[in-house]
């Protein structure tokens, strides 16, 4: 019988119980603060935010390739037929591309098997959630490869924050619209496309927000009967659950996974306050 493994990086913010209760290997990314590195599994958001307001400028980086062909090795000794791994997507990380690298360094490399999630933080959770319920259903290798695959290609993640600037800080959107953003008080809708965080829509209330976010889910179903959310807060409880209601009362009978953690690495991107969706259809 084949025994499969769980990989995922550090930006897979799945509780700490779960990957405890799944035996599940966590890769981390580093964040960076002038010459002091430290990986995201060290840290947690209060130290983020102490050093920021000290003068911290942070940025954050990838896991290095020997960083992952250690635990490909650990696993595959620990007898490991197949490492299913779950990574954030490679067009916002060089994370995919160390994992990659790291799999072509084994000289079994097909013991490896990359999901390119081309999603983010609370998007890649909901991945990782569906691949651990089909591991331990167990459920084929092919089983597994098909639908997560099947699941990626129909994901999508939007969310707002506060203010823009912690993204163009880490050069994810241009300072320009940023500055735009708030100096008019236009609460932005910021939506992963092709991979990439993308600007698409900006709004003077959440109340439109919300009814964005109906309206593209609506467009995405297609005819299918089935739709999975996920919703993350980032300090903000209030409007977060507002979108979680809102969905349960238009989408009855949809599985929905609300959680109020984000880590280091995409805290120093998206900033203090924000929330989103990410959902896929079956």
């Amino acid at each position: 019988m084949s025994k499969f493994a769980i990989l995922i990086d550090s930006t897979v913010y799945i509780p700490e119980q779960l990957i405890k209760d799944n035996d599940i290997r966590v890769v981390s990314l580093n964040v960076i603060d002038g010459t002091e590195t430290y990986r995201e599994i060290d840290v947690d958001n209060e130290f983020i935010w102490k050093k920021q307001d000290e003068g911290a400028q942070w940025k954050t980086s990838q896991p290095a390739p020997g960083d992952f062909l250690e635990a490909y090795k650990d696993l595959i000794e620990q007898g490991a037929d197949t490492i299913f791994c779950v990574l954030l997507s490679k067009n916002i990380s060089g994370t995919y591309q160390s994992a990659l690298l790291a799999k072509n360094m084994l000289d079994e490399p097909d013991k490896v098997h990359l999901f390119d999630t081309m999603l983010c933080a609370y998007g890649t959770e909901m991945i990782a959630l569906e691949l651990i319920d089909m591991v331990n259903a167990g459920k084929t290798k092919d089983q597994i490869v098909a639908r997560i695959t099947a699941i990626i290609e129909s994901s999508e993640q939007m969310f707002t924050v506060e203010n823009l600037f912690s993204l163009t800080k880490g050069g994810r959107l241009s300072v320009a619209r940023a500055a735009i953003g708030t100096v008019l008080r236009i609460k932005p809708v910021i939506r992963i496309i092709d991979g990439k965080l993308e600007l698409v829509k900006s709004e003077r209330t959440y109340k439109k927000i919300h009814q964005y976010f109906i309206n593209e889910i609506k467009a995405s179903l297609n005819g299918k009967s089935s739709v999975t959310f996920y919703v993350t807060s980032q300090h903000s409880l209030d409007t977060a659950t507002d979108v979680k209601d809102l969905l349960l009362s238009e989408f009855p009978g949809s599985k929905l996974t609300f959680t109020e953690y984000l880590g280091p690495v995409f805290s120093i991107h998206v900033g203090k306050k924000g929330y989103g969706i990410s959902w896929f259809t079956e």
